[in-house]
């Protein structure tokens, strides 16, 4: 009796610590799903609002309030690497805004992407980006002149040439 006991002891600890391991270890990181990001290393929670649109709010390297709208048509074509990183007086603009997309749909691409950035009063910022390979998505940088307020991001089913894309080193001959 105290041979079978010791087997179900060994075999509920072994199950127990599977069930830790598979919780534990996230197999696929995505900012919209788990609908938290790593907001210049501190974690935001998105919140959805009543057009469904998902909302994260973090602070700017600037010191200031930062909102990120991300449509719904987004996170049904996208994957949010779940990290969004902001820089000031960076080497593409004064403010800049950093995100990785991975596409889930064949035939979305950067592309696909439309970002309005609007300041404090509501007026929009002029803006310019690039975008580069990053793993199997792409690295979005935003750069403005003028402190962003809010980021808007949304889907288009036209292409657009609204980023300018940045070749990988790999792709580099030398």
């Amino acid at each position: 009796m105290n041979g079978k006991r010791c087997v179900f002891i060994l075999m509920a600890a072994l199950i127990a610590l599977s069930y830790v391991i598979l919780f534990s270890v996230e197999a696929k990181a995505d900012g919209f799903t788990r609908r938290l990001v790593r907001f210049d290393g501190k974690v935001a929670k998105g919140k959805l609002d009543s057009s469904g649109n998902l909302i994260f709010i973090g602070r700017g390297t600037w010191n200031a309030p930062l909102k990120i709208k991300f449509s719904p048509f987004v996170r049904v074509y996208f994957e949010l690497v779940p990290f969004i990183e902001t820089e000031s007086h960076g080497i593409l603009g004064e403010f800049t805004i950093t995100f990785t997309f991975v596409s889930k749909a064949r035939g979305a691409s950067h592309q696909n992407l439309r970002f309005r950035i609007t300041s404090r009063d509501g007026d929009e910022i002029t803006s310019n980006g690039v975008a580069a390979p990053n793993g199997s998505g792409w690295a979005i940088g935003l750069a403005t002149e003028r402190e962003p307020f809010e980021i808007q991001v949304s889907y288009s089913s036209e292409k657009s040439k609204g980023l300018t894309p940045v070749d990988s080193e790999q792709s580099n001959p030398s």
